[in-house]
């Protein structure tokens, strides 16, 4: 019994070593490794509910849980969260639902959701604004974070929620600190290679190039537990070569999340 005991924890071992030699050989060597540095309020802005855990959730519970109040703003209720896109109301309680469990399991404070219409963001440009900057002026974070300009992936909501914040911080806020989460050259080839990335020269010119990656070590387990909070996302957390990974290389992969420092204030080492 001993002997099965010893070669199953000997094997366990063997794992956790392949996956974190994983992580190692993922991660991109010439993006420098920081920390943000001891933080009291952060906001982190998405549009959807789940966007904040595929992005940055390590991060977010690495924040969390050395002290920072964490904000979840997301500015619609998700209701085109379908594999086609199409329009299912019932998906709005069924999403905000699991962006609260999801955000337990991150440790976040608040999640703030408005319903501003899942792939509507466009045409409410000046309502978003509106609403962001009552919530930053109530909430008075020290950090935001968003996508870049590119919305990582080209989603429409995704470009105009960047650019939103981006505005809105350089006009009402300049002194606040704004992250853009940013993926590293690898895994762009990868999403490029898979079909997985919307091209074109406006979107590449929008992409960020990361300033920086963060270590979340044993916050990437949170950051898995809440992807899986998002049940009725599965099937659009899996697509293409996605759905070939398996959940502890995904976890690996994500060892280190990348973000673009966005010019506005110098970054305090």
């Amino acid at each position: 019994m001993l002997g099965l005991v010893l070669t199953a924890a000997a094997g366990v071992l063997v794992l956790l070593l392949v996956l974190v030699a994983a992580a190692m050989v993922a991660a991109d060597p010439a993006v420098p490794t920081r920390y943000p540095g001891p933080l009291r309020r952060v906001m982190a802005i998405f549009p959807h509910a789940d966007d904040e855990t595929v992005t940055c959730g390590g991060a977010l519970h690495r924040l969390a849980r050395q002290g920072a109040r964490v904000v979840l703003v997301l500015c619609t209720e998700g209701e085109r969260g379908t594999p086609d896109g199409s329009l299912r109301p019932s998906l709005r309680a069924v999403r905000g639902a699991e962006a609260g469990a999801a955000a337990r399991r991150l440790g976040l404070a608040e999640v703030v959701q408005w319903d501003l219409g899942d792939g509507g963001l466009r045409d409410r440009r000046a309502e978003l604004r509106a609403l962001l900057a009552g919530a930053i002026d109530r909430e008075r974070p020290e950090l935001l974070i968003t996508y870049d300009r590119a919305g990582l992936y080209g989603h429409v909501d995704h470009i105009v929620c960047s650019e939103v914040v981006t505005a809105l911080r350089d006009e009402r806020f300049p002194a606040l600190r704004l992250w853009h989460v940013a993926l590293p050259r690898r895994i762009l080839a990868v999403l490029r290679w898979s079909g997985q990335l919307a091209g074109g020269p406006e979107l590449e010119h929008g992409r960020a190039a990361p300033t920086h990656k963060v270590f979340v070590g044993a916050s990437a387990i949170a950051k898995l537990r809440a992807r899986r909070a998002y049940r009725s996302q599965r099937r659009g957390l899996a697509r293409g070569v996605a759905r070939l990974v398996p959940a502890g290389l995904v976890v690996v992969v994500q060892l280190f999340e990348y973000f673009t420092e966005v010019p506005g204030t110098p970054w305090e080492r």
